[in-house]
């Protein structure tokens, strides 16, 4: 019996067998290139976002000094504003936000507010213009009123600046008080008396012996407003026009009382 032979299956050709081994490397080098990518730049964005950093304390140091140290702690420094201040020295920190050792992410915003230094004022002219004018060109010129002393002169009429200290045209700080020297006219054996409201004893028998007149009688009394030892009423009332060498009374408060219980 004639055996029938089978016939041959037809050998893939090489070409075909190189084309998948090249596919199959690829592949391989492709996973190995993302997650050589994973490793060295995704995962470590990834955890950099969950970190948190200490904002360093800046408040004291000179501007460069405080941006350098900011910079070099992961944080973006920004010069806000300058405003003037008495105590913090010119070209200094004076305050930050957010504030030095606030826990916050790296990268972010840190607000500076620089010290300006002290304000300086150029003393405007104040003779010449009445009480009233003068102490509103101290309040547009940014400064406050110390000192009001009432003088017999025949320079100035009554109630007329006549003098001050600093002088005009002085530079000095905003914070620095001005005296006026204001006239109470030529002598004439009448006196205007002072207000004397809301100053100590000692400032009130100073402000009437310079007027010309005499401290009168003391009388305490309590009080449920007004701050103990201060005056809160006197006689001749404010403005009157008394004898030279005339007694002023004060009434002073002597202590809080107690306010009334309501039944």
């Amino acid at each position: 019996m004639t055996e029938v032979s089978q016939p041959q299956q037809p050998q893939p050709p090489k070409r075909r067998r190189y084309k998948w081994l090249k596919i199959a490397a690829i592949v391989l080098v492709s996973l190995f290139a993302l997650l050589l990518l994973l490793d060295l730049f995704i995962m470590p964005l990834y955890v950099k976002r969950g970190e948190v950093g200490v904002v360093p304390k800046v408040v004291g140091k000179q501007v460069d000094e405080a941006v350098q140290t900011l910079t070099d702690a992961g944080y973006d420094p920004i010069r806000y504003e300058t405003q003037f201040s008495d105590k913090a020295k010119e070209g200094t920190i004076m305050r930050q936000t957010p504030e030095g050792g606030d826990e916050t992410k790296p990268g972010r915003k840190v607000y500076l507010i620089i010290s300006g230094g002290k304000e300086m004022v150029i003393v405007p002219n104040f003779t010449g213009l009445n009480l009233k004018d003068a102490r509103i060109s101290l309040v547009r010129a940014n400064l406050e009123l110390g000192k009001t002393e009432l003088v017999f002169t025949d320079s100035a009429p009554s109630g007329i600046v006549f003098r001050q200290i600093p002088r005009a045209g002085e530079k000095i700080s905003a914070s620095r008080q001005v005296t006026l020297y204001v006239s109470q006219g030529p002598k004439t054996g009448l006196v205007v008396t002072p207000s004397l409201m809301g100053l100590t004893i000692e400032e009130a028998i100073r402000r009437i012996t310079s007027a010309g007149l005499q401290p009168g009688q003391v009388n305490y009394e309590p009080r449920e407003f007004g701050v103990p030892g201060t005056i809160y009423d006197q006689y001749p009332p404010p403005g009157d026009l008394i004898s030279e060498g005339g007694g002023v009374d004060l009434f002073v408060v002597q202590d809080r009382a107690a306010p009334p219980v309501e039944e």
